[in-house]
Parts: C-alpha cells; sequence; structure tokens
C-alpha cells in the first residue's frame, strides 16, 4: 500500500487532486473523526468528478477557487441542500489546508474564505407522532431477531444515539445499576467522550436482552449489538432493519436518524433536563443544533403546562411560611411608633 504523498512533495497548484492529496489532507486533519473524515472524502470526490464532466480534464488543486467551487456548490444544492453544505465545509477545510503548507493560496491566506456558505433553507427532519412511535416499538418486536431489534429502537428513542454511535457500542459501556451509558471518543461525531442517563424504559429493555439474548458473554470489550451470524453490528445491518420498519410500520421516510429528532423532542416535552443538558446529553457543540432537532411542542401540551404564575405565587408561599426573621425585609412588619407625649 503506497504512503500518502506529503505536502512537501507536491509541485504545487498544477498537481492533480487525486486520492494522494485527499490522503494526505486527512492525515493532516486527525482531529476529525472517522465519519466526518468519510464525509470531507467523499464530498471531494464528487468535486473531483464533477471537475471531469465540466471540465473535461481531472480535477487540480487550482480547481480549488471561488469560482470553480461556486459553481459546483450550486450543483449540490439542487441536489441536495444538506450535501451543498457538507461540500462547503470540505473544500474550505481543504483550502485552508493547502494556504497553511504553502501549496495553494491567496497572498497566504485560503483562497476560499471569501466563499459562503451555500442559502440554503434549513432541512428539518420530521420527528414521530406518539402513534407513530409506539407503532414502531411494537413492530420491532417482530421477526427472528425480535429482541434486539426492539432493544435497539428502545435504546436510539431512549437516548438519541447516532448511527455509528449505536453499533460502536460494547457491553462494558452500559450500566445497568447506575442507568448510564458511554459514548467512546472514538465512536462520537464531536470526537468527546460523553456519559448519557438511560431512561428506565430504555433500562429495562436493555437488561432483558443483555440477560436474555447475550445471556452468557462477559466479555466487556464485546460489542452490545450483534449482527444475525454474532459478528459486530454494522452501519448496513441498522439499514437493513429500519428498511423492514419502513414496511411494517407504514411510515415511508422512517429512519433511524428520525429516532434521534424524537428523543430530542420528547426530552423537551417531558421536561427531562434544560437545553444545556439536552446539548450535552445529544454530543453537540453548538446550541444551534439543539434548534434543529428540537421540535417545538404542540398547542395543547403548553395549555396543560404549568402557568408562568406559579413559580411567583410558589415563591410568596414558602416565603409567608417562614419565621420573621428569615423573610426578606420589606416583607417584615413595621413595629408602630410610640405617640411622644
Amino acid at each position: 500500500m503506497a504512503l500518502p504523498r506529503r505536502w512537501q512533495d507536491m509541485r504545487g497548484p498544477e498537481t492533480p487532486l487525486d486520492e494522494e492529496v485527499i490522503g494526505s489532507f486527512l492525515v493532516h486533519r486527525d482531529d476529525l473523526s472517522s465519519v466526518t473524515a468519510g464525509n470531507y472524502r467523499r464530498s471531494i470526490r464528487m468535486f473531483t468528478q464533477w471537475c471531469e464532466r465540466e471540465l473535461g480534464r481531472p480535477a487540480l488543486v487550482a480547481d480549488i477557487e471561488p469560482g470553480t467551487v461556486g459553481r459546483f456548490l450550486q450543483a449540490r444544492k439542487a441536489v441536495s441542500a444538506e450535501s451543498a453544505r457538507t461540500a462547503w465545509v470540505a473544500l474550505r477545510s481543504l483550502a485552508k489546508g493547502l494556504a497553511e503548507m504553502g501549496i495553494h493560496h491567496d497572498g497566504g491566506e485560503s483562497v476560499l474564505r471569501r466563499l459562503r456558505q451555500p442559502k440554503v433553507k434549513e432541512e428539518r427532519r420530521r420527528n414521530l407522532s406518539d402513534p407513530e412511535m409506539f407503532r414502531v416499538i411494537e413492530r420491532a418486536a417482530e421477526g427472528e431477531t425480535a429482541e434486539r431489534d426492539r432493544a435497539i429502537v428502545m435504546t436510539l428513542l431512549g437516548t438519541g444515539l447516532r448511527r455509528g454511535e449505536l453499533i460502536g457500542l460494547r457491553l462494558g459501556d452500559v450500566d445497568i445499576m447506575e442507568r448510564q451509558l458511554r459514548v467512546r471518543a472514538s465512536t462520537s461525531k464531536s470526537i468527546r467522550p460523553r456519559e448519557v442517563a438511560i431512561p428506565i424504559e430504555t433500562t429495562k429493555e436493555l437488561d432483558r436482552y443483555i440477560r436474555d439474548f447475550r445471556n452468557g458473554d462477559n466479555d466487556e470489550d464485546a460489542p452490545l449489538f450483534t449482527g444475525r451470524r454474532g459478528g459486530p453490528l454494522t452501519a448496513q445491518a441498522v439499514k437493513r432493519l429500519f428498511d423492514r420498519l419502513k414496511v411494517r410500520t407504514g411510515i415511508r421516510d422512517l429512519c433511524a436518524h428520525m429516532l434521534r429528532h424524537t428523543w430530542a423532542t420528547n426530552y423537551n416535552r417531558s421536561g427531562s433536563g434544560t437545553s444545556f443538558d439536552l446539548q450535552v446529553e445529544g454530543g453537540w457543540t453548538t446550541p444551534r443544533m439543539v434548534d434543529r432537532y428540537c421540535k417545538q411542542r404542540p398547542l395543547a401540551e403548553r395549555c396543560r403546562a404549568p402557568s408562568p404564575f406559579t413559580a411567583p405565587r410558589a415563591a410568596i408561599a414558602n416565603s409567608e411560611k417562614r419565621p420573621a426573621e428569615m423573610r426578606p425585609p420589606q416583607q417584615r412588619s413595621v413595629p408602630a411608633l410610640r405617640r411622644v407625649r
């Protein structure tokens, strides 16, 4: 296997934008998770393929410039808004790396530093309605791998894990007694480990799955969820599971990631924690992602929620029960002044 070419061995802007260049770039971006690195690689490959079709020649490092990249992003925007955004991030990062290594830059700075993010409408994947959610849980308990499938669905709905985080779980990552689940940095999109609270419903399902379906396996490094043949669960196996659930439930747009949206929305509806708690539990680095995943509570639920006057009334009631010396100064009775004769 040939090693990636070193940056200093590249000739300059006329260097072909091939797999060696992409590989060298990703070697230097060792801060990226495997999932993000894979997305970057796919986006840059799509750019090189687009250049071959549109320019009639192999893509060059010199093609990383505002005009060409802008046309490519417009083409990607017509296909998918999320794809255009991902491509913009990947190519901006590549241009920055090229500038830092002196390969291709504009006065020492990235040539794409002024290229704005494509103005795309925010795609908000919907969450499951309550009847749909319970239908998915019910239909997951069918088939040859019913115990595993139901445990997977309950884990996604109860913890909001990403698909990569789910398949990366090990038996030692689940603490049934403490109702905690550990997400390892190697499987997290944010490249940071985190502890996730497991709701009681998911805890019961995982306890049943581990005791019955995984009985006798005491290896903490063994995968929590396995395939049909006992090997580690794969991303393709999770996709096939939800393809089956699409047919059983009749929910045509069902996918594993929709359960993450459903978890975030129900977390907010149920008052399971603050917005910051939701951000930490979901493994998001910015509050913007909380707003993107968490849908607004239905008006009927908001009407049944406690009144905004509840807290002030409770504070006054608690204050009146305190001894006089513990009350705020403005609430203490002022003794009448004696009249001076």
